[in-house]
């Protein structure tokens, strides 16, 4: 082989130390322009990390991804950037998953967006190679979002169970109403903090870095990272049951108050050192590993590199980045004044004769409604409270379906209590409504509560749907408006079936319950054809 051939082979497979010093700078400076683009959704996602203990290992992420990346410095000297503008459809794939998020007011949604507009900027600027080379340390950068706070009533009800059956197979008398229990020496609750969703995202978090750096074939991988996710719920279902049981056998005088949480998480600790220590028998330790080249079976020889294609690439990104925060101020922004707009809901239904006196001693909450409105429905010894929360113009902090807009805040008045919930059916005009049916009990009453939304012209009682009808008719410019109906019926214990208005009450409140929002939502409209 000649030394011209040989010289260019080594220009070919070896970067100059010069191509990285003038490709990095272009990187960060897009990243950065990328973040301020989209400067609302980085804020919400540090502000989460501040505020809560759940999240803080958000800070950490970004840290170690750079370090996974700097350990692989050595391969990655020896390849440059060579854009790949295909994956530009991927990134705008990503802008529009930003934007629904946007529309509804979804931060979980924005936020994982966020993330992959980060991870397809760098595949554009960088190339496959040099990506599929960091490829795990820029996945990792999803553990930043702060995500999980929908399994926390899953996971209670897992807790709730396992630990009710954990008691029973002592031999310990017990009794549950929905999360609450009580043995002979005292009751007890799951609350939120009780879930294990910390356990489940700290281990996880971990678990995946672990398995990283500890094995090389991906299956291993996998497998660890799954035992990681199974862990945490049965070591916490094993807290739950020993802080309950020594409670028990303390007379309610160990593991009552705040020390509870602390042995909660020494278990924790001490599971998770076992769960390391049983994977680390299985060990890769191929020198490819160690050094940082897996992978390096994947390069092959790249194109010249252009410090022109760089820039440009990273100017295509910035200009297909920032259509999508246009195009959500645009839909969310529109003049609409629901400032004069009211729901009146009729004062008699067939037989039964509306009234403003509650039936009830428990109501609803609605947070950052627009307009909410209550009337009790009475027909002889039968009585209904219905109460409907109207959100116009919705905005951060004023969104009907969000996690914070329950229909009992947690903890906010402990006499009352959701004993049970489940999902039944209403019949009207020869139409079937999935509704949320809960028990509420406390202070000596209980109550049958039927809640579902109203969101444009379709009624459902999924969160997820309703998210998604919020996103279409913001899309396509239609409605903004919505609503959520609260159904609040006398619950006799001593009756086993549903306690329901007549069908014919139902066949006349829901096209009447139509009419009204309808009319709620044309009143802007009117407005500004008046003026």
């Amino acid at each position: 082989m000649t030394d011209k051939s040989t010289s260019e082979l080594t220009q070919t497979n070896t970067a100059p130390s010069g191509i990285w010093s003038s490709a990095i700078p272009v990187l960060i400076l897009m990243l950065v322009g990328l973040l301020a683009i989209f400067y609302e959704t980085v804020w919400s996602m540090v502000s989460i990390w501040y505020r809560s203990e759940t999240f803080a290992h958000g800070f950490i992420i970004l840290p170690i991804t750079l370090w996974l990346i700097w350990e692989k410095r050595k391969v990655l000297s020896t390849l440059h950037p060579v854009p790949e503008y295909r994956v530009l459809v991927l990134l705008s794939g990503a802008g529009f998953l930003w934007l629904l998020g946007y529309l509804v007011s979804a931060l979980v949604i924005q936020q994982l967006a966020l993330v992959s507009l980060i991870i397809f900027s760098i595949w554009v600027v960088l190339g496959n190679r040099i990506t599929w080379l960091i490829s795990f340390p820029l996945a990792y950068l999803f553990f930043a979002v702060p995500m999980g706070e929908d399994l926390v009533p899953h996971l209670m009800e897992v807790t709730a169970t396992a630990t009710v059956f954990l008691i029973k197979m002592t031999g310990v008398p017990v009794f549950r109403e929905g999360l609450y229990f009580s043995l002979p020496s005292g009751n007890w609750s799951v609350v939120e903090a009780c879930s294990g969703v910390r356990y489940l995202i700290a281990s996880v978090t971990l678990g995946a870095l672990y398995a990283y750096l500890t094995y090389s074939a991906v299956s291993k991988r996998v497998i660890f990272i799954i035992v990681s996710a199974i862990v945490p719920i049965i070591a916490n279902t094993l807290r739950a049951y020993m802080i309950v049981m020594l409670g028990h056998m303390s007379d309610m005088k160990i593991a009552t108050g705040v020390d509870h949480l602390i042995y909660g998480w020494l278990f924790f600790g001490l599971v998770m050192l076992i769960l390391f220590a049983i994977g680390a028998r299985w060990r890769d330790d191929s020198k490819s590993f160690v050094d940082g080249t897996e992978g390096e079976g994947h390069i092959s020889n790249q194109k010249p590199f252009s410090s022109r294609s760089n820039l440009l690439a990273s100017v295509a990104i910035l200009s297909a980045v920032s259509v999508w925060p246009l195009l959500g101020y645009a839909m969310t922004h529109r003049s609409v004044d629901y400032s004069t707009a009211t729901v009146t809901l009729p004062s008699a239904l067939g037989e039964w004769r509306g009234d403003n006196d509650p039936v009830s001693d428990w109501q609803p909450r609605f947070l950052g409604t627009t307009h909410s409105t209550l009337i009790s429905y009475r027909l002889g010894d039968n009585a209904v409270d219905l109460s409907v929360g109207v959100y116009g113009k919705q905005e951060e902090g004023k969104e009907l379906i969000n996690s914070k807009n329950a229909l009992m805040g947690i903890d906010e008045d402990p006499a009352w209590r959701i004993s049970e919930h489940k999902k039944i059916n209403i019949e009207h005009s020869g139409s079937t409504l999935p509704v949320d049916q809960y028990l509420i009990k406390g202070k000596d009453h209980s109550y049958q509560v039927l809640s579902w939304y109203r969101i444009g012209d379709y009624h459902t009682s999924s969160r997820y749907q309703g998210k998604l009808l919020e996103a279409y008719y913001r899309l396509t410019f239609g409605r903004q408006d919505s609503a959520r109906v609260v159904m609040v019926i006398p619950h006799n214990p001593d009756m086993t079936q549903l306690q329901l208005p007549d069908q014919k009450f139902f066949d006349l409140l829901i096209p009447a319950l139509g009419k009204e929002l309808d009319l709620f939502a044309s009143t802007p409209l009117a407005n500004r054809k008046e003026q």
